[in-house]
């Protein structure tokens, strides 16, 4: 009997319980396409209701960049939540400044890179985790969107803890 896949269906139920990001439309919509593009594996780990992961919203300006909250509210119908912990994903709304959801995707996705490959629980934080998780990124098929969230959101060299993508050393002398 073949699995059927509820994924398309479990995005919009997940994200209700689990991200404050629908009132911007650009970043919400970035969240859900990615939800919807990941291996299905990969989308149950990221929704586990005993480990899920949070959407939240990260103000850079306004009043609200020293201080908010978000509230998430279970109800006594569902299932228990965060025996094992949880996922904070704080997205700044600097992203939808992007002129559409590809850039913002690829940042999305990078950020649940890390959770699938767990590298906070395993104490990876460092430039290897950096580029194991754009390596995650582009294995899923977000090579277009990475490319345009490393053009448009990427830190540049020189900037601090900036981990660039390792190049291929030219082979032969160089003229």
């Amino acid at each position: 009997m073949e699995k059927v896949n509820a994924q398309p269906r479990g995005v919009e139920k997940y994200l209700d319980e689990f991200c404050s990001l629908q009132d911007f439309p650009m970043i919400y919509t970035a969240i859900k396409n990615v939800l919807q593009k990941i291996p299905y594996e990969d989308f149950l780990k990221v929704t586990d209701r005993r480990r899920p992961v949070l959407f939240v919203e990260f103000y850079d300006s306004g009043t609200a960049r020293f201080a908010s909250s978000q509230e998430f509210i279970v109800s006594k119908d569902d299932q228990p939540c965060c025996q094992e912990g949880f996922t904070i994903i704080k997205l700044g709304l600097g992203l939808g400044k992007a002129k559409n959801s590809d850039p913002v995707e690829g940042v999305v996705a990078h950020e649940l890179a890390h959770r699938v490959l767990d590298h906070v629980r395993k104490g990876h934080t460092d430039c290897d985790a950096e580029r194991t998780a754009n390596a995650l990124v582009k294995k899923w098929g977000f090579m277009k969107e990475f490319k345009k969230a490393s053009k448009v959101f990427g830190q540049r060299q020189g900037d601090p803890a900036s981990c660039q993508e390792k190049r291929a050393k030219p082979r032969g002398p160089v003229s």
